[in-house]
């Protein structure tokens, strides 16, 4: 087994389901924390074998004794800290999104303050939600650098945990990456805003009609392949504050619909959009993000469509679905 141990945050979410099965892949020792005990979207990625082979702890992620119990009973190396709400709770109930996201990070990082010659590197996930649309920028494609323009409370709290961070590795020397996930796709995006497109897809395989919640272009990337840059960037450990945009492939959900019909031809006329648009930026750089990790080739929303689908289909046929 690997000398790393990583702590993942928010382990029953999609990408952290994602990130679980990556680093077990990867022969990576995982403590998996989450505020909820069960593994929904972690058996479906999983099998009860592997499943048991993890060690899951609940709790609270603002509970700073605990996290930092937790860092040292297993000698924690790496935290991959994804536990959050999403856009809909943050409108709904802002102060909650912000003791949950903001009070919450902060929470991580003064654990990993106090362990810091033992916790190499923090990794967070920011949102391409702390940019604004791609109308509000001159320059194109947008760099990693670019001015923050959130619209949305969510979108804010991201935006100030960023700047948390830096001031960490400022004053206290404490290493992070924060990654600015795209809508992210794939089997266990259930929830917010954006997983309309899974659920699309899920609907077309079992012959149901579904509407997306949003319509417009849209910069969309493969659960999987943003599992692998988070797990990528956590291991190269960089020094500073660094923060990355993310890039799978812009198109519009319309487009993404054609696609979905042409899996699953009984479909047509079943998978609608609305006319809302969702007005974060999409046309960004992920310049900066290939440099630390190294090139590579996001799927094309064909390709992770497809896979989302074979999956499904092989957790239905397991009676699994």
């Amino acid at each position: 087994m690997s000398e790393n141990r990583f702590l993942v945050t928010g382990a029953q979410g999609c990408i952290g389901s994602w990130v679980i099965k990556k680093l077990l892949d990867m022969r990576q020792e995982v403590v998996a924390f989450d505020i909820d005990t069960r593994p929904a979207r972690l058996s479906l990625l999983l099998a009860l074998q592997e499943l048991k082979g993890i060690r899951f702890v609940q709790g609270d992620i603002n509970d700073l004794d605990q996290i930092g119990n937790l860092l040292d009973r297993w000698a924690v190396t790496h935290v991959i800290h994804l536990a959050g709400l999403q856009t809909p709770e943050c409108r709904a109930q802002p102060i909650s999104g912000a003791v949950v996201n903001v009070v919450g990070t902060l929470t991580v990082f003064e654990a990993a303050k106090r362990r810091r010659d033992q916790v190499k590197c923090v990794l967070y996930a920011s949102s391409g939600a702390v940019l604004g649309s791609d109308e509000s920028y001159r320059v194109h494609p947008i760099r990693d650098d670019a001015p923050r323009r959130p619209g949305t409370h969510y979108g804010v709290f991201k935006a100030a945990v960023e700047e948390c961070a830096r001031i960490y590795w400022q004053e206290e020397g404490i290493r992070s990456v924060g990654l600015r996930p795209p809508v992210v796709y794939g089997v266990g995006r259930d929830r917010g805003l954006t997983s309309g497109i899974t659920l699309a897809i899920k609907a077309a395989l079992l012959g149901r009609s579904c509407e997306i919640a949003f319509g417009g272009p849209a910069n969309v990337e493969y659960a999987e392949d943003v599992a692998d840059s988070f797990t990528s960037c956590a291991l190269q450990a960089p020094e500073g504050a660094r923060v990355y945009n993310m890039l799978g492939e812009v198109l519009t959900v319309e487009e993404m619909i054609g696609v979905i019909q042409e899996l699953f031809p009984a479909a047509k006329g079943k998978i609608t959009c609305a006319q809302r648009v969702n007005t974060m930026a999409n046309d960004v750089s992920d310049a900066g993000l290939q440099e630390l990790i190294g090139p590579f080739r996001a799927l094309s929303f064909r390709e992770g469509a497809q896979r989302t689908a074979d999956l499904f289909r092989t957790l239905l046929e397991q009676g699994r679905l």
